[in-house]
């Protein structure tokens, strides 16, 4: 008698044939839900969110994938093969739309969401997933905590002035800039929104800005891209105010996430240079590998004028 072949193992980036026949559960709407929001999420993050399991929710992505409700980019492979094997990072499919629709989420299921996962590259779904990072980090902080509520960036737009409301890019930061005499229009759109609700009654509100180290800190020649022109973008569209006129709130900060501590001390020094020497508390930095294994709210951030700051006081 001839040994049964041992069952073929399915290939990370391709759909099964003939999958298991699956119900949605409420797990599973969850999930789509938090790719939904965050565009992109790695198994990782999908796991900090879910909660639950780690093993049985990466049955559940799988299933998921088989059934055509979660994408598996392909373009992730390219960074792989740069810093080896990595969580399986997921993209929203048109039919996962739908099935978030059905379940009363406000999305929209005619979006060719397989299209945008094909065209993402792997910068953009590298840059992606930095972003979901920190929001994911920054969700399961505050659900820790009972002084503290995340507001999230749908909430705070639907709360902004009908402008920015009907706008297409209701984030994008439209400044003013003084150099050489003349105002020159320039413009920044931070990487996400949030706000954090206290017990109180009162509100913190911060821009969000992932720096993989891909744009020099500073540059020869004030039209050249570089941080420190986005730190004087953010800065001039303070002093006029545009945080008030744009999204309604009184006060926000910049907090922006970036490689080392070598160059967070480069961006502290280009807020003195972009504020004449006085610094800005408007601005809060850290580096990516003092957030790895502490809370967001916990962790001391690095102001513009070299103070430490928690998110929470």
């Amino acid at each position: 008698m001839t040994d049964a072949a041992p069952p073929k193992r399915a290939k990370r980036f391709y759909r099964s044939a003939a999958p298991q026949p699956m119900e949605l559960t409420a797990r599973d709407i969850n999930l789509l839900a938090h790719v939904a929001k965050h565009r992109m999420l790695s198994s990782d993050q999908l796991a900090i969110l879910d909660g639950g399991s780690a093993q049985n929710m990466r049955r559940c992505l799988r299933a998921l994938f088989d059934h055509g409700y979660l994408d598996r980019p392909g373009a992730q492979l390219a960074q792989a093969a740069i810093t080896g094997p990595r969580p399986m990072i997921y993209g929203l499919t048109r039919k996962g739309a739908r099935a978030l629709r059905e379940n009363e989420t406000l999305i929209d299921p005619e979006l060719n969401w397989s299209d945008k996962n094909r065209r993402a590259g792997s910068v953009f779904i590298a840059h992606t997933v930095a972003v979901a990072d920190f929001m994911t980090k920054m969700e399961v902080a505050c659900r820790r905590r009972d002084d503290v509520e995340l507001l999230e960036a749908e909430a705070i737009i639907a709360n902004a002035p009908a402008k920015t409301r009907m706008a297409r890019e209701p984030l994008r930061w439209l400044v003013k800039l003084p150099e050489g005499g003349l105002f020159k229009t320039a413009s920044v759109i931070p990487d996400g929104l949030f706000g954090l609700a206290f017990a109180d009654g009162t509100a913190s509100y911060f821009m969000l800005e992932i720096d993989r180290g891909t744009m020099p800190v500073v540059r020869k020649g004030t039209n050249r891209t570089s941080f420190a022109r986005k730190l004087k973008t953010y800065y001039e569209g303070w002093k006029q105010k545009r945080h008030e006129e744009q999204l309604g709130i009184r006060q926000f900060r910049v907090l922006t996430v970036t490689t080392s501590p070598v160059r967070v001390q480069t961006m502290v020094a280009a807020v003195q240079a972009v504020t004449g020497g006085a610094g800005s508390n408007v601005f809060l930095f850290a580096a990516v590998e003092t957030l790895e294994g502490q809370s967001p709210l916990d962790l001391e951030w690095i102001s513009g004028k070299g103070d430490l700051v928690r998110l929470a006081e």
